[in-house]
C-alpha cells in the first residue's frame, strides 16, 4: 500500500457509497460504469452516450436533471441489465480520477472484499489499496474495507497502511454493521433517511465481483 500510483495496480474504495453503487450495477447486469470527476462532465458524457443512465450525487443528493443518485438500490437488474452508467459522486469518483495513471484500476468495497483483494493479489509485486475518505479526512468504513482487502496477503507484504487497515477490521468484523454505523458519514446518510444503503454497503462479499477499469475509462467486470 505504498508507492507511486503510476506504477501499482490500485483498487479505490468508497464504500460509502461509490463504488458500492458500482458493484451493485455490474453485479445486475450493467454493461459498464464510466465515474467522471464533474457533473458537467456527467452530463455532457450524455450526449456521447444517449442510452446511458447518468446517476450520482453532491452532499447525499441526487442532482438536478440526473436519472438516479449514488445507491446501490436504484440501480436493480430490471433497469441496469445491459445498460451504461455515468457516475458522479463527492468523493469516489473523485479519487479514481486521481488514480487514472494506476497501469490496472479497480473498485472495491466491502460487498466484493475477498474477490477484488485476490484479484488485486494476482497482479503481482507492490499494490495499492486507495481509500476515497470524505472532506480530506479519512472514513472509517474505508479503512475497515481496505482492511477486508488486504487481510488476504501475506503479512510481509503488508506497509504501515495495511497494518492500520487489518487491525481495524480484525477488531471489527464481528460487528460490521455496528461499526459501519458508527461512521460519520453513515450516520449522515441515517439522517437523510438512507440507512438501507448503509445496512446495503456493511455486506462483506455480498457481490463477489471485480469491476476493472478498461482503456477507454469504463469499469466492467474482470
Amino acid at each position: 500500500m505504498t508507492g507511486d500510483l503510476s506504477a501499482h495496480p490500485t483498487v479505490v474504495v468508497d464504500t460509502l457509497r461509490a463504488t458500492t453503487t458500482i458493484v451493485a450495477i455490474l453485479a445486475n447486469g450493467g454493461e459498464g460504469v464510466l465515474p467522471v470527476a464533474e457533473m458537467e462532465q456527467a452530463l455532457a458524457m450524455r450526449a456521447r452516450f444517449p442510452e446511458a443512465l447518468v446517476g450520482g450525487e453532491r452532499n447525499n443528493r441526487k442532482p438536478k436533471g440526473f436519472d438516479a443518485g449514488n445507491s446501490p438500490r436504484e440501480f436493480p437488474p430490471e433497469r441496469v441489465r445491459g445498460r451504461r452508467v455515468i457516475l458522479t459522486t463527492t468523493n469516489g469518483t473523485q479519487a479514481i480520477a486521481r488514480c487514472q495513471s494506476a497501469p490496472w484500476l479497480a473498485a472495491g468495497a466491502l460487498v466484493n472484499a475477498t474477490a477484488v483483494g485476490l484479484a488485486l493479489w494476482e497482479q503481482g509485486g507492490d499494490a495499492l489499496v486507495v481509500c476515497a475518505g470524505g472532506r480530506g479526512y479519512p472514513a472509517l468504513e474505508d479503512v475497515l474495507a481496505a482492511g477486508a482487502v488486504v487481510e488476504l496477503w501475506p503479512r510481509a507484504a503488508w506497509g504501515d497502511g495495511a497494518r492500520i487497515a487489518a487491525a481495524v477490521w480484525h477488531q471489527a468484523r464481528d460487528r460490521l454493521l455496528d461499526t459501519v454505523r458508527e461512521a460519520v458519514h453513515a450516520r449522515e446518510l441515517e439522517t437523510m433517511h438512507l440507512v438501507e444503503d448503509v445496512i446495503w454497503a456493511a455486506q462483506k462479499d455480498y457481490c463477489p465481483v471485480v469491476p476493472i477499469r478498461r482503456r477507454d475509462g469504463w469499469f466492467q467486470l474482470g
